[in-house]
């Protein structure tokens, strides 16, 4: 079947594309058009039931960024390179005869202009630039703003330095245009387009792949004196929600097997406890594999990670490559890796005397913080343990550099401040 391809562009963009692929029968482009970068969001869930989704560039790519980790369909944009930068000079330099320190140029990272003049042999600081590398970085790509990178062009155009502009943002060059400043958007060379449609492909095909791959799930009960009606009732959710095989009952746990495709459905991309109907407080481990017995061994790990727990509806997911996803459903859901070939982080939970797991799982709960701040509670909450627990963990990391005190909060007129922590990411 053909591949469903969401394409995100202005129309300009998506008539290009359009023509482009007019002749390939192996896809379908569906063309979501906007006039802001920005908008995009609100196409996205147009676009969901597509294959995959492809952005004219990195900047809708960035807006949506956001609402997409919610929907884990594969999504890919086309890069600014090299060649895109070079034959957009090349169009300037020698068919209309700009000088190239006469040039304004807006790129996200000003190390690809650095490298097209360097393989020339030119001196780099021979355009006027401005770039945005910040934008890959979600704790300072807040910062970006169009209106800045137009507002830095037109001072250049006022004060009589540049003749023309080089704009690799579709917002700023119909800004420009408006203001009746010369300006040009960077070339889409073909090349560059083709390969990110081919790139979509193969992006769609691994998922495609993943979503058949086989799920094997673990569901403890709490009594192995179990009412044939309550087996029934397990028996029906999965077969609504997974159209899983029939559960297989052994000493208090039953086991049924179904497609990760059909988990995800099922959990909402594995935000939520899938069997929303039922009353019985049972405890879940899902597992994926390549095989049914690799699918087998990660379930039976992910039932593990259910008995710290209280809760009676508690449930953890362990995929093919070792990722631990969950508590599904609660506000410390979250996603780290059992293992790791980083010899730096193998080294780091060496020397604190803690599990790999213990450390990604540590990192994972850093990396999801709106600041690099935390307290002994916050740990403790998010770890599903108790203070002391938690207190022991920051003593080892404590003690080999990894976390340092920063200062403290009073949230209270009495009792003593609690302690504010950071990680030290480096």
């Amino acid at each position: 079947m053909p591949t469903q391809i969401a394409f995100f562009g202005s129309a300009a963009m998506v008539e290009q594309v359009q023509e482009y692929t007019k002749d390939r029968t192996d896809i379908i482009l569906i063309p979501f058009i906007y006039n802001k970068p920005e908008e995009v969001v609100k196409e996205i869930e147009k676009a969901r039931y597509c294959d995959v989704m492809l952005f004219s560039g990195l900047l809708p790519y960035y807006f949506a960024q956001e609402i997409l980790r919610s929907y884990k369909k594969p999504s890919l944009y086309i890069p600014i390179n090299e060649y895109m930068l070079s034959i957009s000079l090349f169009q300037l330099l020698y068919h209309e005869g700009f000088s190239l320190e006469r040039i304004s140029l807006d790129i996200p990272d000003r190390s690809i202009l650095l490298q097209c003049l360097h393989d020339v042999h030119l001196q780099h600081d021979l355009m006027w630039l401005i770039d945005y590398p910040f934008i890959f970085d979600k704790n300072t790509s807040s910062n970006f703003s169009t209106s800045k990178i137009m507002a830095y062009h037109e001072q250049l155009h006022q004060q009589g330095k540049v003749d023309i502009t080089l704009t690799s943002i579709h917002a700023v060059y119909d800004g420009m245009q408006a203001k009746g400043l010369p300006c040009r958007k960077l070339i889409d060379p073909k090349k560059n387009v083709m390969e990110a449609i081919e790139e979509a492909i193969v992006q769609s095909n691994i998922y495609l792949t993943r979503q058949s791959q086989m799920a094997v799930g673990y569901i403890l009960l709490e009594s192995e004196k179990i009412e044939d009606s309550i087996l029934n009732e397990i028996a029906a959710n999965l077969d609504a929600e997974l159209e899983s095989s029939t559960p297989y009952r052994k000493n208090g746990v039953c086991m049924f097997h179904s497609t990760r495709g059909r988990m995800e459905q099922a959990t909402n991309n594995f935000q939520e406890f899938p069997f929303s109907q039922l009353e019985v407080p049972v405890k879940l481990g899902i597992g994926f594999g390549l095989t049914i017995d690799e699918a087998k061994r990660n379930g039976k790990i992910a039932l593990t990670h259910t008995e710290r727990y209280d809760s009676t509806k508690i449930a953890f997911i362990v995929t093919e490559d070792e990722m631990i996803i969950g508590p599904l459903g609660t506000k410390e859901n979250k996603a780290y890796q059992l293992n790791s070939y980083d010899k730096t982080i193998q080294e780091r939970a060496k020397k604190a005397g803690v599990s790999v797991a213990k450390l990604n799982q540590f990192l994972s709960f850093v990396e999801s913080l709106p600041k690099n701040q935390f307290t002994t509670e916050d740990l403790a909450n998010n770890f599903a343990v108790t203070r002391r627990s938690a207190e022991r963990l920051l003593k080892k990391l404590i003690a080999q550099k990894l976390v340092f005190k920063i200062g403290e909060e009073q949230l209270y007129q009495y009792g003593r401040p609690r302690a504010i922590y950071t990680f030290l990411v480096k």
